[in-house]
């Protein structure tokens, strides 16, 4: 079943895949370790052989095919479908998410080491560019971020956090396009404690470079995409709830961005992090971070729409959402309340949403004349956003920001009073008004839902 998922791969010049790679452990050590009844026992054989088949089958027959197969029949479908829904074993779950990624299928053997002996290299040479370690800027925000991961679990001890530096840094080798972001560390710490560091990895390179691909690199263009196909769909599924928050001045990504790009790690309580997981791995997409968010909507709606300022409904949400306990009732709201939200659905409204996004981009790449002008409006954005320091002096002698990230709290946010005071001195020059309106709005949404993110990530 998971071979369609494997994406077509990349293939590292003189290096082939291999079977002969780190096994992962047997259902009869889980049986020793774990305690469990006969029954529990069986049931769990059957899902991880039927895991376990798929992955296989890929070995020996999808390696050979560049194109993405059609899905294959698989007669226990629905039954590990129901299972997942149900909630993964947890003595299963790292197991089941490296069969969900394809680990087998992706892994290379002595890449990770090789990785390893390249970054170590770079440093007892001391040279530090793309083209032999990782540069300077990404090993700095990784030092910063290892003890704001997760610092209050006995796993990551110094032991724990090496681990996590070795696995951040490979990855940042391994993929330059994206390099290291801010919630990564709390990915691959999750990850870490489920499953061996290299396992980890290499399950962390499907998320990234599969689910969620474009949605990390410089320009996030993906993210920035299915951030307006949230809010369509939460215009067309809560209208009245989309209207309270437009009349308190509310934009839908404050609150959505950050879910999107933690996927819910530290908005979530735990246990429905990893319920939220299981689903998301086992489907190969997106589709269900998107039917999680509309749930969330759905089950706090009716609060949000009595608060009275900007200030009280993010807040609310944000408590709301952090003492979502009842995992089932949020995947079953999820998974069975909107069935109609499917990656084909999906992928409509991406093509649809992508070509603004795309404009913006290469606007900004090429520094076209529409937006030359010192005084026009998507100048000020474009240097607002790229400008650090600004949002560093705004911020200076608060204290909120550093706590709520010891606290590992990517939800925390600044008021937007800084922001809103610069929007209300912008002008817009001659050339963007002579634009089509809608194609104007279009526009500064997207503008918008990058700068608030990077504003937010400068702030933390």
């Amino acid at each position: 079943m998971m071979n369609f998922r494997v994406k077509k791969r990349k293939v590292m010049k003189g290096e082939q895949i291999t079977k002969s790679g780190d096994h992962l452990p047997s259902i009869d050590e889980a049986r020793s370790s774990g305690g469990e009844s006969d029954e529990d026992i069986k049931e769990k054989v059957c899902v991880t052989v039927t895991s376990y088949g798929s992955v296989n089958g890929l070995d020996d027959k999808g390696s050979q095919e560049d194109e993405v197969s059609p899905e294959p029949y698989f007669p226990w479908k629905e039954e590990l479908e129901s299972l997942v829904h149900g909630g993964v074993p947890k003595d299963l779950r790292g197991e089941l998410w490296q069969a969900f990624v394809g680990v087998k299928a992706r892994r290379t053997e002595s890449y990770y080491q090789d990785l390893l002996a390249q970054e170590i290299n770079a440093d007892e040479s001391k040279e530090h560019d793309n083209s032999f370690g990782v540069p300077r800027k990404w090993k700095k925000q990784i030092e910063k971020d290892i003890p704001r991961t997760f610092p209050a679990h006995p796993a990551l001890n110094e032991d724990g956090r090496d681990s996590l530096r070795r696995l951040l840094l490979a990855y940042a080798l391994h993929n330059p396009s994206v390099g290291y972001c801010q919630a990564m560390n709390f990915f691959a710490g999750l990850l870490l404690l489920l499953m061996p560091e290299e396992n980890a990895f290499w399950t962390f390179v499907g998320i990234i470079d599969d689910y969620f691909d474009g949605y990390y690199t410089e320009e996030m263009i993906e993210a920035q995409v299915d951030q307006l196909v949230f809010e369509e769909l939460i215009r067309e599924r809560f209208p009245k709830l989309v209207h309270h928050l437009d009349y308190l001045g509310v934009q839908v990504t404050w609150i959505s961005g950050p879910w999107f790009l933690s996927i819910f790690v530290n908005i979530l309580p735990w246990e429905s992090v990893l319920r939220v997981w299981d689903v998301l791995l086992y489907e190969g997409n997106r589709v269900m971070l998107f039917r999680t968010a509309l749930a969330l909507m759905e089950l706090y709606g009716p609060a949000l729409v009595t608060t009275k300022d900007a200030g009280d409904a993010i807040t609310l949400l944000q408590s709301l959402a952090g003492s979502t306990f009842d995992s089932s009732q949020l995947v079953f709201t999820a998974c069975m309340g909107y069935l109609t939200v499917t990656e084909a659905r999906l992928q409509e409204l991406r093509e649809k949403h992508r070509p603004a996004v795309l404009l913006v981009v290469e606007e900004r790449s090429k520094g076209g004349r529409v937006w030359k002008d010192p005084n026009g409006l998507a100048t000020k954005l474009y240097s607002f956003k790229h400008d650090p320091e600004l949002l560093i002096e705004e911020n200076k002698g608060t204290e909120g920001s550093d706590d709520a990230l010891a606290d590992g709290d990517l939800s925390y946010k600044e008021p937007a009073a800084n922001l809103d005071e610069m929007l209300s001195g912008l002008s817009v020059n001659s050339e963007l008004e002579g634009r089509d309106l809608q194609e104007q709005v279009v526009w500064l949404k997207v503008e918008l839902c990058s700068l608030l993110e990077d504003k937010r990530s400068a702030v933390l």
